[in-house]
């Protein structure tokens, strides 16, 4: 890690208006695209020339991913977001970035007028934390009834082994609760490590108790899809009743999941009270 990795950088907010986006698949072609402004160039996106080499140091390669430059406020922000193609110049936005050289790295870009947020990890450390002890717990309710499963069908069979199945089921059954009740307490501890702290950047944007904050669900992608189910369900109540009614059906992204995984319907999540946005 270097000594200006983001990591090491606290970040700080940004608001403007978006303005001269450039966004590409591949990080070479929007260096390639960049490298193609006229430094010299007394229009807006000369600046963005200007600073080509620090977004090319700030750039990391992701499968899936978009690489973005543009200005906010009228200072150079780069970055990649799965989605990053739909942000919207002229939009008024807040980002979270940080310092890298001439260039600022965006951590999360929130755009109140498409209610969207552009983040990698849209989860505070608690709920992260909430997350990995229900995994856990999950993951006993299922080893454990297996295991004994197991054992009791090889007892069944007369495993040569087996001299007191209940015996081996229970010295299993600790084992298991040991193992999944170590993850479930270290849970906490690995999320709040030192970090690029999910709970900073969230905060600057103006969430209220940044560490709960969980927008994993509200995915555009996977809103979509949902609002697509329903549309479904409710045509097949309507011809089972023997009614046909003009149910508009909802278009769903042509991209997939993977492609607009990094933008979040926070307007929904207001609206199903899982977040508050004070600012």
């Amino acid at each position: 890690m270097t000594a200006d990795s983001p990591a090491d950088i606290p970040p700080f907010l940004l608001e403007g208006v978006l303005d001269a986006l450039c966004v590409e698949d591949e990080p070479q072609r929007l260096l390639a695209r960049i490298a193609q402004i006229p430094p010299d160039d007394t229009g807006t996106a000369a600046s963005i020339a200007r600073a080509a080499h620090d977004i090319e140091r700030a750039l990391v390669f992701a499968e899936d991913t978009q690489y973005f430059a543009c200005l906010i406020d009228g200072q150079v922000v780069c970055g990649e977001f799965a989605g990053a193609g739909k942000l919207k110049p002229g939009h008024w936005v807040k980002a979270a970035v940080s310092r890298k050289g001439e260039a600022l790295l965006a951590h999360a870009i929130l755009d109140p007028q498409q209610g969207w947020l552009w983040m990698h990890h849209a989860r505070g450390s608690a709920a992260d934390a909430k997350a990995e002890r229900r995994l856990a717990l999950w993951l006993f309710c299922l080893c454990a009834p297996g295991m004994a499963a197991m054992i009791g069908l090889s007892s069944w069979l007369g495993g040569p082994w087996l001299r007191d199945p209940l015996t081996v089921q229970m010295w299993f059954l600790i084992g298991n609760a040991v193992v999944f009740g170590g993850m479930a307490l270290s849970a906490g501890y690995r999320m709040d490590r030192r970090c690029e702290s999910n709970n900073s950047v969230l905060g600057l944007l103006g969430f209220v108790d940044a560490r709960r904050v969980d927008l994993t669900r509200y995915r555009i992608q996977q809103l979509a899809t949902d609002k697509h189910l329903r549309f479904i369900r409710a045509n097949k109540q309507a011809l089972r009743a023997g009614q046909k009614p003009p149910i508009e059906a909802p278009a769903l992204p042509s991209e997939s999941a993977c492609q607009n995984r990094d933008v979040h319907d926070y307007r929904q999540a207001i609206a199903d009270g899982k977040a508050v946005v004070t600012r």
